[in-house]
């Protein structure tokens, strides 16, 4: 076993209440009912200005079966925005208020995934229409493509 000097003991003890102190700050900081002004945003990580966008929200189903699909690209053209619909055949983001019409384009990218290739659909949404979907997410349904 090392022993230490005095010295070397008030240095680690500086050290460790330092890190002690910061540790209690940090938190304080990240605990919303501790310490409510220092929590983390009430959008959890969303810009502040998130509030003035508005939120395309959805699911993406098989028009047949009614089951969700998984994989399918949903490209915002207005603003060149794409993302894809996860486990539940569910997508959503945010996106700025627009004077033109919302053109969301719907398109199967992962046909093995899905069990056959889905036709693409493109929808336009006016700003009222698009602003709605944060309450009522919209339902999409997609059909299977034919070989004939």
């Amino acid at each position: 076993m090392i022993k230490l000097t005095e010295k070397s003991r008030k240095i680690l003890r500086a050290i460790y209440s330092g890190i002690g102190a910061a540790t209690v700050a940090l938190s304080i900081s990240a605990c919303p009912w501790m310490a409510p002004m220092y929590g983390p945003p009430d959008m959890y990580g969303m810009p502040p200005d998130i509030k003035q966008d508005i939120q395309i929200a959805g699911q993406v189903l098989n028009k047949e079966t009614r089951e969700p699909i998984i994989g399918i690209e949903v490209h915002m053209q207005n603003i060149n925005y794409r993302t894809k619909t996860g486990i539940n055949g569910v997508f959503q983001f945010y996106v700025p208020k627009l004077q033109v019409p919302y053109k969301l384009i719907f398109t199967d990218v992962d046909e093995d995934l899905n069990g056959g290739k889905f036709k693409q659909l493109i929808i336009e949404l006016t700003q009222e229409e698009a602003d709605a979907l944060r309450d009522n997410p919209i339902i999409i349904e997609l059909e299977l493509e034919t070989d004939g």
